[in-house]
């Protein structure tokens, strides 16, 4: 008992610090931690990023700069993402298609839509290529050109002063 009072201490002061321990099987035991398949177990694992899962894949996230106190947690193995958020871990390969922040997929991308700031989604002349799967802007999020992700139309420096976007 008094071993398993010092292991937690120790543990505490860890997250109370953000600073990840080595921590005993039998503290681990305490947390209930029996990882699925797919999974292993990362004995400090902080709260941001988020786990990534496979609608979630291609989109990264900036967290804060401060240290955070991290927690055991069963985590999915490299190369697989989480089906559903909280859900099981699944290869890549079996999670479908995946778009950035601001995207969408759809089995019709129309590659003679310019999706630029500049062109608002109008029309590319004398264009007549046929539609092909893939990730498009969703409504109202516009690239500032072809390499840019998509963002929403207010960012975009043609729309920036408008009504609407103050």
């Amino acid at each position: 008992m008094w071993r398993c009072a010092v292991l937690l201490s120790v543990y505490c002061v860890g997250l109370a610090t953000g600073q990840e321990s080595d921590i005993d099987s039998d503290l681990l035991s305490i947390f209930n931690l029996d990882c699925g398949t797919n999974e292993y177990l990362d004995q400090c694992k902080h709260e941001c990023p988020p786990e990534k899962t496979c609608e979630t894949r291609k989109i990264d996230i900036n967290c804060p700069e401060e240290l955070m106190a991290c927690i055991p947690k069963c985590v999915c193995k490299d190369g697989y993402y989480r089906k559903t958020e909280g859900g099981e871990c699944i290869p890549e390969e079996e999670c479908g298609p995946a778009c950035g922040e601001n995207e969408e997929y759809t089995e019709c991308a129309n590659p003679c839509i310019d999706d630029s700031c500049a062109a608002m989604g109008s029309l590319k002349p004398n264009c007549t290529e046929p539609c092909v799967p893939g990730c498009v802007c969703k409504k109202d999020n516009f690239r500032q050109n072809e390499y840019y992700p998509c963002w929403p139309k207010c960012y975009c420096a043609e729309h920036r002063d408008s009504p609407e976007c103050k």
